[in-house]
């Protein structure tokens, strides 16, 4: 007697090559994962603004150099953006 195997199908997936959009992305400009990502340019003015009110209150030397750190890198970034 042979033990059959299960298999289960997914029945969204099992079509999936028939949809719009399946196949290969024609151009790195129609697909790109890293702009899904980008952090916006008003959420690290935002923390900007954060970082400098938490300079401001520590107390300790090490933690005020760890917080510029982070804010100059903030800063790099920002300095290709047009305000």
């Amino acid at each position: 007697m042979k033990i059959k195997k299960i298999t289960r199908t997914n029945p969204v997936a099992k079509h999936s090559r028939n949809r719009s959009g399946a196949g290969a992305h024609k151009s790195k400009k129609d697909y790109s994962r890293k702009e899904k990502h980008k952090e916006s340019v008003a959420s690290k003015i935002d923390r900007l603004i954060l970082l400098e009110k938490q300079q401001n209150l520590t107390n300790s030397a090490s933690n005020w150099f760890a917080l510029e750190e982070e804010r100059q890198k903030i800063l790099e970034d920002l300095d290709d953006v047009d305000f």
